[in-house]
């Protein structure tokens, strides 16, 4: 099999994480007197980090310094919730199982804040799964390819070995910016039309078929 190793995004990829996104937002919302958002206005705003979220959730031309200190508050509202999503998406624990026995290499690569994404990773999968779960750090978010090559350098692989799974534009940019093969997820927060639009070179509609697209890869 030429791919030996795998990259995933976080939230809608692994695991289903939006409920406890809308009610850490929906509490910073709060603090500023505004009104609750939905699932809809929640799914136009992630994916580009924190302040990102914040700026699309908040109301169109709200100031910078409110912007700064709501992300503030909305990384900490968010550390009081992630911690509520207890489980992977339905297969994916198996399927990364299986991943590990045939000896290939796991990532997990997401926008959210690095503590959180380690700790979440960790209560829903256990420790040392993957290897390294990255969330924001030093380089610069998704959809720019630096996190995803230094991965590549752990893995000690190169990115035509590699496939680059997630459900959103950004990570399907992200994969092909790499030259890794982006595997989009159907069952996700994003359009299968949107993944493909963006470079997905197949779209998995459950976490098994990722693996099987990935062995097919030549």
């Amino acid at each position: 099999m030429r791919i030996k190793g795998f990259i995933f995004d976080l939230d809608g990829t692994l695991a289903d994480t939006l409920p406890e996104l809308n009610r850490a937002m929906n509490r910073t919302r709060a603090r500023f007197g505004l009104d609750p958002i939905g699932r809809k206005e929640v799914l136009r705003g992630i994916n580009d980090g924190p302040r990102n979220f914040v700026l699309r959730t908040f109301p169109e031309g709200t100031d910078k310094e409110t912007i700064d200190e709501a992300t503030k508050y909305y990384i900490s509202d968010y550390e009081d919730e992630y911690m509520n999503t207890k489980t992977a998406f339905p297969g994916m624990p198996e399927t990364i199982l299986q991943m590990k026995r045939d000896g290939c290499k796991t990532a997990v690569l997401t926008n959210k804040a690095h503590r959180a994404a380690v700790l979440l990773v960790e209560q829903i999968f256990g420790k040392g799964v993957f290897d390294p779960i990255w969330g924001v750090q030093n380089e610069p978010l998704k959809p720019d390819p630096a996190a995803a090559l230094k991965i590549a350098e752990i893995f000690g692989l190169s990115c035509g070995e590699i496939c680059f799974v997630g459900d959103s534009h950004i990570d399907m940019q992200t994969g092909k910016n790499a030259g890794m093969h982006p595997i989009g997820v159907g069952y996700g927060y994003k359009s299968p039309e949107i993944l493909l639009q963006n470079g997905a070179e197949a779209i998995a509609s459950t976490p098994a078929e990722i693996y099987e697209i990935a062995k097919n890869i030549g």
